[in-house]
């Protein structure tokens, strides 16, 4: 009887016309419309990196407001290249992340990465070294484990490729010589910078390095593949083997 009572006072309450639903409204569409307004109305630079992560997990949590959501991952990460530099795993752990929204946002920073990487294969000579360390600098941006790349140059120095060797831990990659030179004669290499970072430490190279970049370019040469330099990233730092008086004479 009284949950009689209840459902009665419901439909009274309705103003005539109205047709009583139980089909759950979208609270926050309108909120969502005014955020994509806003970005196509003056563009992402004039949005706070709350409102840009909120404006993306539109797509990957539908029913959902990401405002909150938004705030924590600022919170925890301190701005939006932290929360893009984030591993999966990490994110899902943030409350209202699943691994679809995750997965997005990881997403988003790779295609970032590989529209800076068709730009600069279509638009820039590496021949200038300057170029070339911007480039570098790019590819190791957020990360926290050595990673080894092989660039392939033509004989302009324009990038045809850039290969992902291996990942490493925090302080080492490892890389196996002869697969390296397997993956350059794949990939019809003839030109080829070795590059790797040092996310803990300095640029300046290792014991290890040293003997890697040796042992690198007497295998290149035997399938006549020029070594040209082999460049270490640190945080702030790079170190060329072939701008190094000391160690130049490594690369054959």
């Amino acid at each position: 009887m009284r949950l009689f009572t209840i459902k009665f006072y419901i439909v009274k309450s309705m103003k005539k016309g109205e047709v009583f639903t139980t089909e759950k409204k979208n609270i926050h569409k309108d909120h969502r419309q005014r955020v994509r307004d806003s970005y196509l109305k003056t563009g992402i630079d004039a949005m706070p990196d709350h409102n840009i992560l909120e404006l993306l997990l539109f797509y990957c949590i539908p029913y959902k407001d990401t405002n909150p959501i938004a705030h924590e991952l600022i919170e925890r990460y301190h701005d939006i290249n932290g929360v893009l530099d984030a591993p999966v795993k990490e994110l899902e752990k943030i409350n209202g992340i699943g691994e679809n929204a995750a997965v997005m946002i990881k997403l988003i920073r790779d295609i970032c990465s590989k529209y800076h990487d068709n730009a600069i294969n279509n638009k820039v000579n590496l021949a200038s070294s300057e170029r070339l360390y911007d480039f570098i600098r790019m590819k190791y941006i957020g990360e926290t484990r050595e990673i080894v790349y092989l660039l392939s140059l033509d004989a302009h120095g324009r990038l045809k490729h850039c290969i992902k060797v291996t990942d490493g831990t925090p302080t080492a990659a490892v890389s196996d010589n002869r697969s390296l030179v397997e993956l350059a004669l794949r990939f019809d290499v003839t030109n080829a910078i070795i590059t790797h970072n040092h996310p803990n430490g300095f640029a300046t190279p290792s014991q290890a390095d040293i003997a890697a970049t040796e042992a690198i370019a007497k295998l290149f040469s035997t399938v006549s593949i020029n070594l040209i330099d082999h460049v270490i990233v640190a945080e702030d730092e790079i170190f060329s083997f072939a701008m190094s008086k000391k160690y130049s004479s490594f690369l054959g």
